[in-house]
């Protein structure tokens, strides 16, 4: 069975783990690369016996569930206004949807929410005849921003356990409208720091969300119980009378909060700005990069007084 080949589709479930009979309906999407998840793993327990002689005991799944691993490229759908391909997995990933289609200015935003999360069902076929359906799934998401590098969002997700069989993707299937990604470079892209238009070398994003398979008498599903925003920038070190990094990374006698914003794309419907109300920045170093100081900072992505607004996904 080839490794490469591989087709995926995810449909929005109305009713939480239930797949809807007609797959027709199901969002196909392009996936970069897909990693070494399991399609059936869980919780085990080992069934324990006294034994005349030396040996192992049968174990067995008690809570049987499947994950998948995939990313997807960092990118618009190539039309203003119009969510890209991967909306689903960003919904089931802790997301609100907000679509603005005001003349002019058409955007999708998303937004981390901390109840009433979406779920979907993911179907994952291989070979392009054997498909395995992911009833109930939920996730997290990182994203990856490396100068002259392609970034990518990446889904961890949970979904819960179904055997796969034979069956071919619905005839006449096709991919969701969606623009190529662009590499992270001086011409694409656009990094506010603090206020500073700081020399970016990456920043990694990490939703940090808790995804808990429950597996109880009279209930299986999936949840979303926490999420701790962070990341790692790395900048070209400025000078202090440029701006000055210790002021805002010290905390010992307070702590220093500020907007950040990574603006990839220049054009329209291919725009995507992350936008960050409060960031705090911690653990300075020191690193080299082409023989140029550099400083490498965790970022710690602040949600609101009242709760969420930590991050958002602008698509224009």
């Amino acid at each position: 069975m080839a490794w490469r080949i591989l087709t995926v589709a995810a449909i929005i479930e109305d009713e939480y783990g239930v797949t809807p009979e007609d797959l027709s309906t199901a969002v196909f999407f392009d996936v970069m690369t897909r990693e070494a998840a399991s399609p059936y793993q869980g919780d085990t327990a080992e069934v324990e016996r006294v034994k005349p002689g030396f040996g192992s005991n049968k174990q067995v799944n008690v809570a049987p569930y499947t994950t998948r691993q995939i990313r997807v490229p960092y990118a618009g759908s190539g039309t203003p206004g119009v969510p890209p391909s991967y909306r689903p997995l960003l919904l089931c990933s802790g997301h609100s949807e907000v679509i603005d289609t005001t003349e002019g200015a058409e955007m999708v935003t998303y937004e981390p929410v901390s109840s009433n999360f979406a779920s979907i069902s993911l179907l994952w076929w291989t070979d392009n005849d054997e498909l395995q359906v992911l009833p109930g799934v939920r996730g997290t998401v990182t994203r990856t921003a490396d100068a002259k590098g392609m970034p990518y969002f990446e889904f961890n997700l949970t979904g819960l356990y179904l055997r796969p069989y034979r069956e071919a993707p619905p005839a006449g299937s096709s991919r969701e409208p969606q623009a190529e990604e662009v590499p992270i470079n001086k011409q694409n892209s656009a990094f506010t720091f603090f206020g500073y238009e700081a020399r970016m070398q990456s920043w990694s994003f990490d939703m940090g969300g808790q995804v808990e398979h429950r597996n109880l008498v009279n209930y299986e599903g999936v949840h979303i119980q926490n999420r701790n925003a962070t990341g790692q920038v790395n900048i070209e070190a400025p000078r202090i009378q440029d701006f000055n990094i210790y002021e805002k990374v010290e905390s010992h006698n307070g702590t220093t909060e500020s907007p950040v914003t990574f603006t990839h794309g220049k054009t329209p419907g291919n725009i995507v700005k992350q936008q960050c109300a409060r960031v705090q920045l911690s653990n300075l170093q020191e690193t080299e990069v082409q023989g140029f100081k550099h400083f490498t900072m965790d970022t710690r992505l602040l949600s609101a007084e009242a709760g969420d607004g930590d991050y958002a996904y602008v698509f224009s």
